[in-house]
């Protein structure tokens, strides 16, 4: 058989207008959107948003130009909101998550993983897997039948899975992008990113699970199979980062500054949270690429401090929540001009051919 393409989009805000902007280029040059492309569309946080949309058929265009259009309205911060938590992130999230609900709201109405489901059926492709993290996690005792309490782990959904079915996309929506100190906790639901900001290495481990233990709850022909059952060579990987300014590093001198690193909370404090979510991107990637050839792991990150990056995003640190109308224009345009420099190796991954 062929081999089946993987979709993987990594979290990091309003920067998910680079991943946008690279798969809208492959549907103006080819004329297939991602749901006809990828047997699997794994995403987290605004990658979970942005495979949700996909999933359910939204153009690629419209989902770029969310980002350009909402970004204001999504990110919105008042002087009384800041006072009210603390001055910034102190005592309350930057932002609330009304605006954003009611932009998911617009887009998917009361759609549910079913509907994705029910669209699977049809073409067998656009399958839709979104990760958050559950800090409340509870799991059943079969002995009791009763519930209780576990630790902290990560909760993928996906429209393969029967227990999802009622789930609506809104919530999910939520759930994967309530970053912490950005967006409040969601259903007790926030950011999949703290651990699986990318989800590339999720959707392998998916795709070749043959464990036959999930009988009546995975919603698949033999009725059985808890993954696709795939073999690793079965598999084509597209990875596509958010951008980074590649400062997410801790200088020698600053560690040496203070007793040559020997730190408590204060001096922690700061770099924890990008350590959090670069650690789990990096080693997802570094395993993806271990247990894949070349020919099947392609992975896309922008670099705003290489020479080629445009002026203005050079030198700048660049957050989850860049709403600067110059900015998001400045980052479209080193997407396409990334995906026009590698336009041929990028369809031929795909097993694509232009229209013209």
């Amino acid at each position: 058989m062929s081999q089946i393409k993987i979709l993987s989009i990594d979290g990091g805000g309003t920067r998910g207008v680079i991943p946008a902007t690279i798969l809208d280029c492959v549907y103006q040059d080819t004329g297939k959107a991602p749901k006809d492309i990828f047997y699997l569309m794994a995403g987290t946080s605004t990658g979970g948003i942005l495979c949700t949309g996909y999933a359910v058929g939204l153009p690629t265009r419209e989902l770029r130009d969310l980002y350009l259009k909402k970004a204001k309205n999504i990110f919105y911060d008042t002087g009384w909101d800041d006072l009210r938590d603390g001055f910034g992130k102190n005592t309350g999230a930057d932002y609330s998550n009304v605006r954003l609900k009611k932009e998911l709201k617009a887009a998917f109405n009361d759609k549910t993983v079913f509907d994705i489901y029910q669209r699977n059926l049809a073409s067998d492709l656009g399958r839709l897997m979104v990760c958050t993290f559950d800090l409340n996690p509870e799991v059943l005792n079969p002995e009791t039948g009763e519930k209780y309490p576990v630790n902290f782990r990560p909760k993928v959904y996906h429209s393969d899975f029967m227990r999802d079915a009622d789930e609506k996309l809104v919530d999910i929506c939520l759930k994967t992008s309530a970053g912490p100190t950005y967006f409040p906790v969601y259903k007790n639901f926030v950011d999949g990113g703290v651990s699986l900001n990318n989800p590339s290495m999720a959707a392998v481990a998916y795709a070749i699970n043959k464990r036959a233990d999930g009988k009546g709850e995975y919603r698949h022909p033999d009725g059985v199979t808890r993954g696709l059952g795939k073999n690793l060579q079965d598999l084509k990987v597209l990875s596509l980062g958010c951008g980074t300014s590649n400062r997410n590093y801790i200088p020698e001198a600053v560690i040496k500054a203070r007793d040559n690193g020997d730190w408590g909370n204060l001096q922690w404090i700061k770099y924890l949270p990008d350590m959090l979510t670069e650690s789990n991107m990096q080693a997802s990637s570094y395993y993806v690429d271990q247990l894949l050839a070349p020919s099947q792991y392609k992975r896309i990150q922008l670099f705003f401090d290489r020479p080629e990056a445009p002026d203005i995003l050079r030198g700048e640190s660049l957050g989850p929540d860049v709403k600067r109308r110059d900015l998001l224009e400045a980052m479209v345009q080193y997407a396409e001009e990334v995906y026009r420099r590698n336009r041929s190796e990028i369809l031929s991954f795909l097993d694509l051919a232009p229209l013209v």
